[in-house]
């Protein structure tokens, strides 16, 4: 008669038993959607870099990268991956700055040419060429080590 009364009260179907078996399937649900969304925030960090890798030759996917860098951000807080969509954010804005720029030196020399016309004044000529020359060169070899480095970390699971 005891092995009869202690069965009811030992099954799944009592007390805290059945409380924690219920319960007991949350928690590991959890940490696989966790895990999920780090795996998409990880493939949309690497598509980020690729896209950044293609604006070398085009000069447009970046505008891409940097749309879901800023999509993104938000959603990959607390995680290795908004260190790397940070970077793909400072990288945008510091070579826009940079082409803006450089750009901006060729009406500035045209301008200081014409305003000194009788008189030639070859550094307001030069200037342009000193950012294409030297400047420039300095920021794409920047972008391509942010770029690379980002790849490389993003490869070992690590913040950027």
């Amino acid at each position: 008669m005891s092995d009869s009364t202690s069965g009811p009260t030992a099954g799944p179907t009592s007390g805290p038993t059945a409380a924690n078996a219920g319960s007991a399937p949350i928690p590991p649900a959890a940490p696989s959607d966790a895990a999920g969304g780090a795996s998409d925030l990880r493939s949309l960090v690497f598509v980020c870099y690729v896209l950044y890798l293609l604006a070398c030759i085009n000069g447009v996917t970046a505008i891409i990268g940097v749309i879901i860098a800023y999509a993104k951000r938000r959603d990959a807080i607390g995680t290795v991956w908004k260190s790397h969509f940070d970077n793909l954010i400072l990288v945008f804005w510091v070579m826009v700055a940079g082409v803006f720029l450089g750009m901006l030196t060729w009406p500035i020399a045209i301008g200081a040419f014409f305003a000194n016309w009788p008189v030639f004044w070859p550094p307001a000529l030069g200037f342009p060429f000193v950012f294409a020359l030297l400047i420039f060169p300095i920021l794409a070899v920047w972008y391509l080590y942010r770029v690379v480095r980002g790849i490389i970390r993003a490869g070992d699971d690590r913040a950027y």
